[in-house]
């Protein structure tokens, strides 16, 4: 009898562990499609890849008060054909494997037709794929690695591409005779982008690259790369990080080991805080940055408003410029289109010199924005341009 009553209870078992595996594949499978997750008629839903975690989230926080602000002021003027703009924000940490995992949640749960993002390039380049293969729209405001321009014909950005400033930085290296040059950059994706442009560049102009070294994201201690660079003798360096703190940690230790070079960087010098903390040995630093008249009229009026209601922390102003315009077109997309992701991105190709917050936006056949990087030094704590 016992025995008995022991099978009994172990096929009573096993019938529950199958209804149970039968009620979660098949709830699993559910989300998995979207079909779990209903949009509201009144209700239009994007998604958003960002960094929102980790020293990168000191980019990405601030161009999600941006979103949040852009989507705000169109959900007040009464939305987009009478319909509620709503988002979906995801982490992106700024890495292609996070960003992957956050397209695959927005558009497979979440079922977006369109997402902003991302921000890194990293994730951007993570995202493209299930983006491109889905038919979503993926829409960058910060983006510039170069490989993006052949990411697919569903990926955009209203952000210059980085080859403009490798380009840039190599032409004026040999311009300054700076013929043997050092590179340390961030083993990033976008980083080791800029610096395959930079190099190409720099060497079919009879330059020379004496020593080339990297740092992981989450380095502070540079001392082993800059005796090694030091070693080489080189007549500048090249300076390629994508945190922004990482740049007056690095300049601090060149200063300590008493090795005096011109440097050439990116737009990470002129972070506000990094500019105040480190302007001394920041001083006669010349790098690339994307062009941005913040004199001109459209621009002063938006971003004076942006930054009376909006912290930017520490995010150059020409990102959140570029972020505010993101969401602005594509409103207008949807407004011409619906979410039809075909006519969304005939729209998005047929851009040509609309005004916007950045400045004047054309897209071109690759989805890349015709925009272009300038050359900037820092002088007496600020950048002027460099003629």
């Amino acid at each position: 009898m016992a025995n008995k009553t022991i099978n009994i209870l172990i096929v009573l078992v096993i019938l529950v562990i199958v209804v149970n595996i039968i009620l979660f594949t098949g709830f699993f499978k559910g989300n998995l499609t979207g079909k779990d997750v209903e949009v509201p008629n009144d209700t239009i839903r994007i998604g958003v890849i960002l960094p929102l975690t980790g020293d990168a989230a000191a980019y990405g926080i601030p161009l999600q008060r941006t979103t949040r602000f852009a989507v705000n002021e169109i959900n007040k003027a009464g939305g987009i054909n009478n319909k509620k703009l709503d988002v979906i924000y995801e982490d992106g940490k700024c890495n292609p494997r996070d960003a992957t995992n956050a397209a695959q949640k927005l558009i497979n749960i979440n079922n977006v037709r369109i997402i902003q993002g991302g921000m890194c390039s990293g994730e951007t380049l993570g995202a493209a794929p299930v983006a491109e293969s889905n038919k979503v729209i993926l829409f960058s405001p910060g983006s510039g690695s170069p490989e993006i321009t052949y990411a697919g014909d569903y990926i955009f950005r209203n952000f210059p591409s980085d080859a403009s400033s490798g380009n840039k930085i190599a032409l004026t290296a040999i311009k300054n005779n700076h013929k043997k040059i050092a590179i340390l950059s961030e083993q990033t994706d976008y980083a080791q982008a800029v610096v395959d442009v930079f190099k190409r560049t720099f060497e079919k102009n009879n330059g020379k690259i004496v020593s080339e070294e990297r740092f992981a994201s989450d380095s502070n201690d540079f001392k082993t790369q800059i005796a090694k660079i030091r070693s080489k003798n080189p007549d500048a360096i090249y300076l390629v990080p994508q945190i922004h703190k990482k740049i007056g940690i690095i300049l601090k230790q060149f200063e300590e080991s008493r090795f005096d070079k011109q440097i050439y960087s990116n737009e990470m010098a002129i972070v506000e805080e990094i500019l105040d903390e480190y302007s001394r040995e920041l001083e006669g630093t010349i790098i690339a940055v994307p062009r941005f008249n913040e004199d001109d009229p459209l621009t002063k009026e938006i971003m004076t408003e942006l930054r009376n209601n909006i912290d930017f922390g520490s995010m150059p102003p020409v990102y959140i410029a570029t972020t505010y315009d993101n969401i602005q077109i594509i409103k207008e997309a949807l407004e011409e289109c619906g979410e039809n992701t075909d006519c969304i991105k005939n729209y998005l190709y047929s851009i040509e010199n609309r005004q916007g917050v950045a400045g004047t936006l054309t897209i071109d056949e690759n989805g890349d924005a015709h925009l272009e990087y300038v050359l900037k030094v820092i002088r007496n704590g600020k950048p002027e341009e460099l003629n």
